[in-house]
């Protein structure tokens, strides 16, 4: 199964309104803001899940989840743990990358899933 939810389609209650309006002024006037209104609805999330079978193997996580983690990861030169706790636990990562939900489906994702190999160091180019 492909997973993959539509961030340009509005919502009929606000799952961002556990926020004070500080603090939420904050995150829409911060990077966070910035990346969820203009850079997720963006990314390439068709081209990306033909490479994937509605048929065969497990769901994939969200598509724009995980592009968009590999691009604040390069982005933000981290390394795969910090990546993986900035999306478990930061709440401008979780607004940036609309992910009000408090699982582990959603605020998880395995070190596998980031880099190719054992010995893979994401800031090197890869091997032909």
């Amino acid at each position: 199964m492909i997973t993959v939810k539509d961030h340009k389609q509005g919502q009929l209650f606000d799952p961002w309104a556990f926020l004070g309006p500080k603090r939420r002024q904050r995150l829409d006037e911060s990077w966070a803001g910035l990346f969820r209104e203009h850079i997720l609805g963006e990314l390439p999330v068709s081209e990306v899940a033909g490479h994937f079978s509605s048929e065969m193997g497990r769901p994939t996580k969200e598509i724009h989840t995980v592009l968009a983690v590999m691009l604040l990861q390069q982005t933000l030169d981290l390394t795969e743990q910090e990546c993986i706790d900035q999306l478990a636990y930061s709440i401008q990562w979780h607004y940036a990358l609309n992910l009000p939900e408090e699982s582990d489906q959603h605020k998880y994702i395995c070190p596998k899933t980031l880099w190719r190999s054992p010995d893979h160091d994401p800031r090197e180019p890869a091997q032909n």
